[in-house]
């Protein structure tokens, strides 16, 4: 008896990984007739670490519901081991989320579209017009969108190494959040050019520190961060410190018939560490690229230069040695002049809003 062998199946797109990336092309291409498949390894989506900050320019791309926001915050700390400026911003300038939540609602907007979602699925092989997954299974692509984060297999079968990278520790805290305040110390003795944070959540605060490994190691910086700890008098017995590197490695987005996009791609920045608008820039920017091969991503060359001018000033402050204290306490008697925290307060204001000085 004859067997007929089935036919592999193939897809006019294949996205892996369902982070804010992989999630926003997903949602822009399931407007289009093309056939897409979404891959996500682990069962859940937005299962990330991160310290769980959105921007108003986040916002601008992702109109994220009041039911997955759980603070928005118009008060900030800026604080040197000498002095502290603090900014009351008129509205809101950052909403902090629970990654998860972010995940499952992101995915939920591809529900009744033709997208084909597929999680707990991992990818294991890719070749020039096909990828592999655990058990052997073969899907054939036109496109390729290698969404998959800093540990990215898309982008290893394009030989492309990670060698800008930073890495960020953090620890999750229950805490009663009176007046939800993000707040950001600068100390350079601690953590040279970078800096640690203290994120509000519903009822924690995500609180951790981030360095180039390059410049300060891992166990080090482990080190200087409990130090910093306990100065603050921040109590983190029992609770699990979390460890996870940063890419910001940007070597382009378009291969040919493959795109990288997100942390895949090296799209975070160097500086801050943040990486969700990148993230969702790329994203939106790959998926118009591929339905219009006319298409100029001016919002990605935006982003391009946002992270190169963030690439400058942590360059300067990695150069600074002696003088970086000095330059953190300069920035900080300058955050503190009126004019300057004015100029900031009507910078977040709606066009033609007075705002008085404080």
């Amino acid at each position: 008896m004859n067997l007929k062998k089935a036919s592999p199946e193939k897809y006019d797109i294949i996205i892996v990984g369902g982070g804010p990336a992989g999630l926003k092309c997903a949602h822009v291409l399931s407007g289009s007739d093309k056939r897409v498949l979404l891959l996500e390894k682990a069962p859940v989506f937005g299962d990330k670490l991160c310290a769980g900050g959105l921007t108003a320019n986040d916002l601008k791309i992702l109109d994220v519901p009041d039911s997955v926001i759980e603070h928005k915050i118009s008060n900030t700390s800026l604080q040197s081991p000498k002095r502290i400026s603090t900014t009351q911003a008129p509205r809101p300038f950052l909403y902090t989320v629970n990654r998860k939540a972010l995940g499952s609602w992101q995915r939920s907007l591809l529900d009744k579209t033709h997208m084909v979602v597929r999680n707990n699925t991992q990818v294991t092989r890719i070749g020039k017009d096909h990828i592999e997954l655990a058990g052997g299974e073969r899907i054939y692509y036109t496109f390729l969108v290698g969404a998959d984060g800093y540990n990215s297999i898309v982008r290893k079968f394009l030989g492309l190494p990670v060698q800008k990278k930073l890495i960020g520790i953090q620890y999750t805290i229950p805490w009663n959040i009176v007046d939800p305040t993000l707040e950001i110390h600068l100390d350079s003795k601690l953590f040279k050019a970078w800096y640690a944070w203290i994120f509000p959540h519903q009822d924690s605060i995500a609180v951790g520190c981030c360095s180039d490994p390059g410049v300060l190691p891992p166990a080090k910086l482990k080190q200087n961060f409990q130090t910093w700890l306990d100065k603050k008098g921040i109590d983190y017995t029992g609770f699990k410190l979390q460890t996870y590197p940063i890419s910001y490695d940007y070597r382009g987005i378009h291969f040919g018939n493959i795109f990288l996009i997100g942390e895949a791609a090296g799209m975070a920045s160097g500086l801050t560490g943040e990486g969700i608008y990148q993230s969702l820039v790329s994203g939106l920017e790959a998926a118009h690229m591929i339905l219009d091969p006319d298409h100029v991503p001016e919002q990605l060359h935006k982003v391009i230069h946002y992270n190169a001018v963030q690439h400058k000033i942590m360059s300067l402050f990695k150069r600074s040695h002696f003088i970086r204290n000095f330059l953190h306490e300069l920035l900080l008697m300058v955050m503190n002049n009126q004019r300057v925290k004015s100029f900031i307060r009507r910078s977040f204001s709606p066009e033609g809003t007075p705002v008085p000085d404080q």
